[in-house]
């Protein structure tokens, strides 16, 4: 499938030619008073048993301080900072499993668990509280909805979180809440995402929660056509964020979008982005850059696929396999031009084996076009006719998942007379 995917954006592109066309999650929830007799109670706050700092409880603080700081430097590319954020856990896991029924009468730590399970912990330590009938029903349904949003039952989650109010939690957990339910709306009320990841990068800045939010809001962004305030994100981040061993996660998704979208197919917002995150760091600027090739090429944006990749190239990538894929996407995005000899000669210097994933079908299905291409330029007319046949088999398999063309046969026509300078 996906190499139908690839040849079909491959095709796409030769008929182009003839046609002229759950991390950082920090909770925020506080028990509930209000009584569960009244339809369609809010539940709010509750300041009923503050009570005093237990041992227990000073610890389980001092381990989640700790702990937002450590996710805060992991978003700032440190990956040794990893394993301390797994020790943590680890260590905050103890601390709450030892909880007595009567610690989870203090409502600061009943707080400060909530914000270790959202912050990657183990959702277990939550089940006493959750499934204790004399708890309010506010307190327990928080619990549950955190439980069932750490298990990744989305609906369910949204569902028990429904009836809280958000000005009822304290100030310093409206960003983290805000974050917890926009992710609960993404690819089902999209507006409502963007609104509640708006309010999470606003109100906590230069932390892990602003890094996620963004990371979340830009993709949603690009998919609902906002691209001005898209790309104004994408590029703060690269200058403030590009280095998070997350950002991976937003080139991938931003790139999805983007190939998605008609307004991304040229050289325009390649070169608008590149001159917006000139003072980024040089690796994170590559690895959006390539990215957006890898996306741009199955999806036939043959203009953001060569685009990208030349920009790529010309920040020089220090590894050789950051080299390779760029020459491969240059070459790929040649391949169905008046340079698909050149396009040729540079695919067969990158060895499949070299490469991995997608990259090597996109090397075969780039290489396949290049020849065919080719010949059909230079071969006697009858070898160009059975060249022309092979494409056509291959636009008959892609029948059913491309009707961008309706034969290749007229594309490498279409070709032909462009390369041949009697249609322009």
């Amino acid at each position: 499938m996906k190499r139908q995917a690839l040849i079909a954006g491959a095709v796409i592109v030769l008929g182009g030619i003839g046609a002229g066309a759950y991390f950082y999650v920090l909770p925020m929830f506080t028990s509930g008073d209000t009584a569960t007799s009244q339809p369609k109670a809010r539940a709010v706050a509750s300041t009923s048993v503050l009570g005093v700092n237990t041992e227990k409880g000073a610890e389980l603080r001092r381990l989640l301080a700790r702990l937002g700081t450590v996710q805060d430097i992991v978003v700032q590319g440190d990956e040794g900072a990893l394993a301390d954020q797994g020790r943590l856990l680890s260590e905050i896991s103890a601390v709450v499993r030892a909880f007595e029924k009567s610690d989870w009468d203090n409502y600061a730590q009943v707080r400060d668990a909530f914000v270790y399970v959202l912050s990657g912990g183990d959702y277990g330590v939550l089940k006493p509280l959750a499934n204790d009938d004399t708890r309010h029903e506010a307190d327990r349904t928080l619990a549950q909805g955190i439980i069932k949003y750490a298990q990744g039952q989305t609906s369910a989650a949204r569902k028990l979180w429904a009836d809280v109010d958000p000005r009822s939690v304290d100030v310093s957990l409206v960003g983290p809440f805000a974050l917890a339910r926009a992710s609960l709306y993404i690819g089902n009320d999209d507006a409502k995402a963007i609104a509640l990841l708006d309010e999470a990068r606003l109100a906590c800045p230069h932390t892990a929660i602003e890094e996620a939010a963004v990371r979340r809001e830009i993709p949603v962004l690009v998919s609902k056509g906002e691209t001005q305030r898209a790309m104004l994100l994408l590029t703060d981040y690269l200058r403030r964020y590009g280095r998070s061993i997350y950002a991976w996660k937003l080139f991938r998704d931003f790139s999805a979008a983007a190939a998605k979208r008609d307004e991304f197919d040229g050289r325009d917002m390649v070169e608008k982005l590149t001159e917006a995150t000139s003072t980024a760091d040089r690796q994170s600027r590559i690895d959006l850059l390539l990215a957006m090739a890898a996306a741009g090429l199955p999806a036939g944006r043959i203009s953001l696929a060569q685009a990208a990749a030349n920009e790529a190239l010309s920040l020089k990538p220090d590894s050789a396999e950051d080299l390779d894929r760029a020459m491969l996407y240059q070459a790929a995005a040649n391949a169905p031009s008046t340079r698909a000899a050149e396009a040729l000669s540079a695919l067969r210097q990158i060895t499949a084996d070299r490469l991995t994933g997608n990259d090597v079908e996109i090397r075969e299905v780039a290489g396949y076009i290049a020849q065919t291409v080719t010949q059909n330029k230079f071969a006697p007319a009858s070898d160009a006719r059975n060249a022309e046949t092979e494409v056509s088999r291959a636009a008959t398999e892609l029948s059913r998942v491309s009707t961008a063309v309706k034969s290749a046969d007229a594309a490498i026509e279409e070709a032909n007379m462009i390369m041949s300078g009697t249609k322009k």
